[in-house]
């Protein structure tokens, strides 16, 4: 027994009429054996669910070496980024936190997951969209909450970490416990930190 042909192949098809020609046609998802599609589903799942966010995009009208050049300079900031199939995407991200990005999984559409730093892997996509117009931002999902594309590329106006800690120590002025209780938590909370310190620096002025 052959087997089975993986979603997205081409293969030959000989026509009915005229067994000696053929005409190519592309393997759907819809074909897929319900194993496959399964075992695909709980792939792009765990993939989800290992994220800490996840940055959506449109790339239409991108050629195959363009993504390719995308998926390597993201991959460099940590992020990896996958073209997914909506059905199984849709499937993947029901009953988990994520559910709300359906809405956005329209079209074609490409994912940025990381989890490390957010702010550098916004900034690389935002820049590559720059350069590369056809690539539009869709929106994402961080901390909870689902984010519209203007949110994504404010994300990528804010400074690197390492100049966020830099201020962040500062303005602290050596509160070793306040900076211990920052580092530890999540990246928004050294945002929010540096945000509260300058909305008080800004009442006492």
């Amino acid at each position: 027994m052959p087997a089975p042909v993986p979603a997205g192949a081409v293969v030959l098809r000989p026509l009915p009429t005229r067994p000696w020609a053929y005409r190519v046609e592309e393997i759907r998802e819809d074909t897929m054996p319900r194993e496959e599609k399964i075992a695909k589903v709980e792939e792009i799942r765990n993939r989800f669910l290992s994220s800490s966010f996840v940055f959506l995009t449109d790339f239409t009208g991108l050629k195959a070496e363009e993504i390719n050049a995308l998926r390597f300079q993201l991959r460099e900031k940590g992020g990896e980024y996958r073209v997914l199939k909506n059905t199984l995407a849709l499937l993947a991200i029901r009953d988990t936190e994520f559910q709300p990005l359906g809405e956005l999984l329209v079209g074609p559409v490409g994912a940025v997951f990381g989890s490390q730093d957010p702010v550098a892997v916004a900034r690389e996509l935002a820049a590559y969209a720059r350069e590369n117009p056809n690539l539009k931002m869709k929106g994402g999902f961080l901390e909870g909450r689902l984010l519209d594309a203007s949110e994504v590329r404010s994300i990528a106006l804010l400074p690197p970490r390492e100049v966020l800690l830099g201020r962040l120590v500062g303005s602290l002025k050596g509160s070793i416990y306040g900076l211990h209780g920052v580092l530890s938590g999540p990246y928004r909370k050294l945002v929010y930190a540096l945000r509260a310190v300058a909305e008080e620096k800004s009442k006492v002025a």
